[in-house]
């Protein structure tokens, strides 16, 4: 069993705390740029408060796209 310090362990944590990070900003990066298109156009406006005013586990969601 390694320590809970060692190199090997300290690299992994360091890692995957690198690819959260990353993931965290491209996530935030991706809703400003669909929140400045919102501030732009309607449509977009109208689709961000049908998002954002239902709970997450909702079924309306869903009813976003119509693919």
């Amino acid at each position: 069993m390694t320590g809970i310090l060692s190199s090997k362990t300290v690299k992994q944590l360091a890692f995957h705390f690198i690819l959260q990070n990353a993931d965290y900003r491209k996530k935030c990066l991706y809703l400003q740029e669909i929140i400045s298109l919102g501030k732009k156009e309607i449509v977009w406006r109208r689709a961000l408060f049908q998002f954002f005013d239902v709970p997450y586990k909702s079924t309306s969601v869903n009813k976003l796209c119509k693919n």
